[in-house]
């Protein structure tokens, strides 16, 4: 005997072909009542389009006036509340600036000590110019590269 082809014919059970049948239906229910749902939500969306009113319980709190509904995909993307700098970088004129790869790796080889650290980079900011970039933009944008680790934790930490 074989899962193919069995020897004895298959029983028929009753019980189980019900609940079969009682499991489809529902998932038949579940799947209208989710397209009913879906259209009820599109009229609400188009109809508060037309009249340009807001849903009572968004005109009730003064808080939250962004009538716009927020989709799934909104709520996955992410955000960059907090992944900000805390440094402020001045504009710069130059249509070139870029800072290089191999500039990079080089402040990163800074020592741990602080003091020392800043005489480094200080030194470093110093031994190249570029038209148009002052000496400020270029250690605003190089500095967070020189820090690792807890330095670079704490930088990240500040407002």
């Amino acid at each position: 005997m074989t899962r193919r082809n069995p020897s004895v014919p298959l029983l028929f059970d009753s019980k189980i072909e019900s609940t079969a049948r009682r499991n489809q239906r529902e998932i038949r229910q579940s799947l209208q009542y989710i397209e009913e749902e879906q259209e009820d939500d599109t009229n609400t969306t188009e109809e508060m389009a037309d009249n340009n009113s807001l849903p009572p319980m968004i005109a009730a709190n003064p808080v939250n006036q962004n009538p716009a509904p927020r989709t799934m995909y909104d709520y996955a993307k992410p955000n960059l509340t907090g992944a900000e700098s805390s440094i402020v970088r001045p504009a710069i004129a130059a249509n070139n600036f870029e800072l290089k790869p191999n500039t990079i790796q080089m402040i990163q080889q800074f020592d741990e000590d602080p003091n020392t650290h800043l005489a480094n980079f200080l030194e470093f900011c110093d031994t190249f110019k570029i038209n148009g970039v002052s000496d400020n933009a270029i250690r605003l944008r190089l500095f967070p590269f020189s820090l690792r680790n807890k330095a670079k934790q704490w930088l990240n930490s500040l407002p």
